[in-house]
């Protein structure tokens, strides 16, 4: 019987224990290791080595679609598992975008975790329940072309600055959050004005928006 290890990231304990606590069930599933961030699930994947990384999207410092396309560029072999509180088409098509194989929503069973698990391990997709399965479809017909996550002239980092700035935090706040200087965040901002060519937060926010880097509500 094949042994499928499992790599848990999430900056929330209670999240990862309970994770463990549904898979330690499965003789066949072996929890190797957790991490609370991006950078430290990098390092915790050179050396353990699973075979799929269950992670959260909201993480501290790098963020969950960051640290995905980083997996998938240097471990190409780790499947990932996006474990998230967004139901919204646009975090799946993202999730995807950036190279998970797995979308499971945190409100859904217990038996989504395994599920998922089992799929990404045989080469599978698995989408949550509680999110549309016409989002595959739609993804994998018009993502190329609609989501510009390829196109998109922002590196990582600029775009996470941006999604935080357009929800209201000033500079000190976002740097913060992402862990770094506020005078590296006012660098950050000046770059994304001057590759969009916009000057002013309305014009962001809307770019941003238009692009759906950030979500509004309905």
């Amino acid at each position: 019987m094949l042994n499928t290890t499992v790599l848990l990231v999430d900056d929330h304990a209670l999240v990862r224990q309970g994770c463990q606590r549904i898979l330690e069930q499965y003789d066949d599933i072996t929890v190797i290791g957790e991490a609370e961030t991006g950078e430290e699930a990098l390092e915790k994947i050179e050396t353990l080595k699973p075979m799929v990384v269950m992670m959260d999207l909201s993480l501290p410092g790098l963020g969950g679609l960051e640290v995905t396309q980083k997996i998938r560029s240097q471990f190409p072999k780790v499947k990932i598992v996006i474990l998230s509180l967004h139901t919204h088409d646009t975090y799946v098509y993202r999730a995807f975008a950036a190279g998970a194989s797995a979308y499971v929503v945190k409100q859904g069973g217990a038996r989504e975790l395994e599920g998922a698990i089992r799929a990404v391990s045989t080469g599978q997709v698995y989408l949550s329940p509680l999110v549309s399965r016409s989002v595959i479809d739609v993804y994998l017909k018009y993502a190329p072309q609609e989501m510009g996550f390829e196109d998109c002239p922002l590196t990582n980092k600029e775009r996470e600055v941006l999604v935080l700035l357009t929800q209201g935090l000033s500079s000190k706040e976002a740097a913060q959050r992402m862990q770094l200087s506020p005078q590296t965040v006012d660098v950050h901002r000046k770059n994304i004005m001057k590759k969009l060519d916009i000057h002013n937060m309305p014009g962001l926010v809307k770019w941003a928006v238009r692009t759906k880097m950030i979500i509004i509500e309905e």
